[in-house]
């Protein structure tokens, strides 16, 4: 009879939060031991000799930052982690110890690289740093709470586009694809975050793209796994900006980050209609924003009509891959407003040429007939998704009904 009752009891859910820890680990010890010229000699004595080099040094003001952010992640993933297991405090407490004993630990560590200054204000440093990650962690979890709602039935993976989008949206953020591991290349990212210039309107940019995929994600997996797997989205679009070639850090994109969960607890709150609803038009807003930026409102009294065949030749890939997610997220969410994939296209493609339109007539490069046959062409990818769904579906149906009979 025991043996039944443990065999009904509901598994608990899996979690990505050790997988992320065990990447935030691995880019710490990356970042803090690179290039790895370990020289066994470099101290006489053990460990307590070691220990004793550590002084007192004091680094330049982008490195304390730097050494507060980099342990920001792993106070994060540590306290998600342990509140599973254990209360909230003891879990914000044996993750800045374990922060703290990390940190100790890779400053003996740099005592046997030569290019290296092991610093106790660097362990201090850290040590806040966890802290600061372990207390955000359970600040994340607690609302991420008042998110799920028991009560609401769960929904089931269902939506390929939604998959389609947010592979878009990693391309995006991952050009020029080139990886560059390097330690000056990973300080180098985190440069603008030492003076941070903050724009409202690149804020209200990223805020409403990471909407849009919070709600693919919703869309791609169940009500409970939302929040985690935009967890996972947000560290690795965050590490690729690490590790990527002439990306760094945005700190408006940080900042929409910041205030990105307050404001999924208010939209999972309302009810499928309004919130589409408002995904649309803040998504549309955007659209046109940045279609038509910058919009010069003084504009000449003789206004000259400029359309061009070519391709935009200073557009970067980086830039190519921003309008087909632009496209791509205009369409999905309006499809996902409950019209059907062809409509949503005609709405997006329609857009788009009254935008060209527009900037035919304003002063600059002029409109560009490449630009709707690139609409055209993230329609087409959505539609063969939407198709493969519909065949999928039917197929299963056909399954069912013939088990049935």
């Amino acid at each position: 009879m025991q043996l039944q009752f443990d065999f009904m009891r509901p598994k608990r859910p899996a979690t990505l939060i050790p997988w992320l820890l065990l990447g935030v680990l691995a880019l710490i010890a990356y970042g803090s031991l690179y290039p790895f010229n370990f020289k066994p000699d470099a101290v006489d004595g053990g460990l307590l000799d070691a220990l004793s080099r550590l002084s007192w040094a004091r680094a330049g003001r982008g490195d304390r930052i730097a050494n507060v952010l980099l342990y920001l992640p792993a106070g994060f993933c540590l306290s998600l982690w342990l509140n599973s297991h254990c209360r909230r405090w003891v879990s914000v407490i044996v993750a800045t110890l374990l922060g703290t004993l990390l940190s100790l630990s890779i400053e003996v560590a740099q005592v046997y690289l030569s290019p290296r200054v092991p610093s106790l204000i660097d362990l201090i440093l850290n040590a806040l740093g966890t802290l600061l990650g372990a207390a955000a962690g359970i600040a994340w979890r607690a609302m991420g709470g008042w998110m799920h709602l028991p009560l609401r039935p769960e929904k089931t993976p269902r939506d390929p586009g939604a998959a389609l989008l947010i592979c878009l949206w990693l391309a995006w953020r991952f050009a020029p694809f080139v990886p560059h591991f390097d330690l000056a290349r990973l300080k180098a990212a985190l440069t603008p975050l030492f003076h941070p210039q903050v724009s409202l309107g690149v804020t209200w940019l990223y805020l409403t793209y990471w909407l849009v995929i919070s709600q693919a994600c919703s869309a791609l997996v169940s009500a409970s796994r939302t929040l985690e797997t935009l967890l996972l989205l947000i560290a690795v679009v965050m590490v690729g900006r690490l590790v990527v070639a002439d990306q760094t850090f945005i700190p408006s994109e940080l900042l929409a980050l910041v205030v990105l969960l307050p404001i999924l607890v208010f939209t999972m709150r309302l009810a499928a209609r309004p919130k589409r609803m408002l995904l649309l038009v803040l998504i549309s807003a955007t659209f046109f924003a940045e279609r038509l930026a910058p919009l010069d409102l003084t504009l000449p009294a003789a206004l000259e009509f400029s359309f061009s065949v070519g391709w935009d030749t200073a557009l970067t890939l980086p830039g190519l891959l921003n309008r087909i997610f632009l496209f791509g997220a205009v369409l999905w969410v309006i499809w996902h407003g409950g019209l059907s994939i062809n409509l949503a296209a005609g709405i997006m493609f329609a857009m788009v040429i009254v935008t060209e339109i527009v900037r035919a007539w304003l002063p600059g490069p002029g409109g560009n007939i490449a630009e709707p046959l690139l609409a055209a062409l993230t329609a087409l990818a959505f539609r063969y998704v939407h198709q493969r769904r519909r065949s999928n579906l039917t197929e299963q149906a056909i399954s069912q009904r013939a088990r049935n009979l």
